[in-house]
């Protein structure tokens, strides 16, 4: 079973399961095909306890699935799969969890990780105005997943495309959107101004 396009993800507490990194390596993973656990035990050279336990809950929280059983060597393994290609974590969660501890820190080092990956586009953020910089790319990322998200819950889910089609096509609304959005214009060059670009 292919898993769908993209999926908002509204649910605070499942929100929260995506800041553990083993359990993002593991849907990364399973976007791309069908593993057991044994396989995730092998590629994340984790513990097999510690695979179940966050399958279990990943398959909870209706973000993998179990697609298939296959006896292998007179065992009975499962093999499951993405619910999705793409998950993204709702704009209404970052406006509700405001003040909840755990996803302000996760928020912060997703943010941190965000401006440490301009270095590789060939970016250095002036030391001086790290702070600053940090906090706009956070606005923008903010205002940039809230019209995407828009965009993708207007599309008519019975007319077929391909995932990536359907996600460019958002990409590019939302885009057009934010360009008459005076105060995304004014963090994006602040923001321009402050890399140097």
């Amino acid at each position: 079973m292919e898993p769908e396009g993209v999926k908002v993800i509204k649910d605070p507490e499942v929100a929260k399961l995506l800041s553990d990194e083993t359990r993002r390596k593991m849907l990364d993973l399973l976007r791309h095909k069908e593993m057991s656990a044994t396989d995730l035990v092998k590629e994340l050279d984790k513990g097999y306890s510690s695979i179940m336990y966050h399958l279990q809950l990943l398959e909870e929280a209706d973000l993998v699935m179990q697609v298939r059983d296959e006896i292998i060597q007179k065992k009975v393994q499962s093999f499951y799969r993405a619910t999705a290609w793409s998950f993204h974590v709702s704009y209404y969660i970052d406006e509700t969890m405001i003040d909840d501890e755990e996803y302000k820190a996760w928020r912060e080092d997703l943010y941190n990780r965000l401006l440490e990956g301009l270095s590789a586009y060939g970016i250095e953020v002036p030391p001086d105005q790290k702070s600053r910089a940090k906090e706009l790319v956070g606005k923008l990322y903010i205002k940039q997943k809230k019209e995407f998200e828009e965009r993708q819950e207007m599309r008519e889910s019975e007319i077929q495309l391909e995932p990536h089609i359907g996600r460019s096509i958002a990409h590019i609304l939302a885009n057009v959107r934010l360009i008459k959005d005076n105060e995304y214009k004014k963090a994006a060059e602040e923001l321009i101004s402050i890399l140097n670009l």
